[in-house]
């Protein structure tokens, strides 16, 4: 590709980082549950309760961690809680790219190739964009973001992202509940922002990440959370 083709894609993704650092925490939680096969049984005004809860719930275990253990620093935090960590390039699942994985009971993945190329795409952006999206700063929101994973097995019994559930189906008596997967995410990026004192939504990672390997994706991402933003999209989007 040219260079003016090239920098017209740089400058594409600095306007789409600018939009989404606008964009408030209900509705990245909206673009999570749209996405969620539970979606369609859940009404607004319940999901938007829950994505407060899952919000709170993610706050205050990052305040608990931290006051446990002295730190913010999720390195060492990961070491006090025994975690194996385990750096890899990057991970291809199916048209997927894998940033970063929690495999019970103890180890996470990260990979560090996206990292990378996330931060040197940024490295092309205003100045603001570059102070945010540092690779260190990167690779410390992913690795919170999987500690509260950790975290949400170790306190399964009482934390809200685990014992809020959904009736699936009741028949002949027998009753089957279900988890609701968008809420561990939701409460994921709560803990992650909160550990990490980020001043930007960790969902605009999504779009970051994915933008060297897939730009379309990543558009279809941007597009998506901006459609829930202005109350365009209350439906589920279609999977990329």
């Amino acid at each position: 590709m040219k260079n003016g083709g090239s920098m017209q894609v740089q400058m594409k993704l600095g306007v789409m980082m600018r939009d989404l650092l606008q964009v408030e925490d209900e509705a990245w939680g909206l673009y999570a549950f749209s996405r969620d096969i539970l979606n369609r049984r859940i009404l607004l005004e319940t999901k938007t309760e829950m994505i407060a809860k899952a919000n709170a719930c993610g706050k205050a275990y990052a305040q608990r961690i931290i006051r446990e253990y002295g730190t913010r620093d999720v390195r060492v935090i990961a070491d006090k809680l025994k975690l194996k960590l385990e750096f890899q390039s990057a991970l291809m699942t199916g048209k997927r790219v894998l940033f970063a994985c929690y495999t019970p009971p103890y180890t996470i993945e990260i990979m560090e190739e996206p990292v990378r190329r996330a931060a040197e795409l940024v490295q092309e952006e205003e100045q603001a964009l570059v102070e945010l999206f540092q690779q260190a700063g990167i690779m410390n929101t992913i690795l919170g973001h999987e500690i509260f994973h950790f975290v949400e097995d170790q306190f399964a019994h009482e934390i809200y992202t685990r014992t809020e559930k959904i009736l699936l189906w009741n028949l002949l008596g027998f009753k089957n509940y279900s988890t609701i997967r968008t809420l561990s995410e939701v409460g994921a990026m709560a803990f992650t922002q909160e550990l990490n004192r980020l001043s930007y939504p960790p969902f605009i990672l999504d779009v970051l990440l994915y933008y060297s390997y897939d730009a379309a994706s990543a558009e279809k991402i941007y597009r998506d959370v901006l459609g829930v933003s202005s109350g365009r999209c209350r439906e589920p989007v279609e999977d990329y």
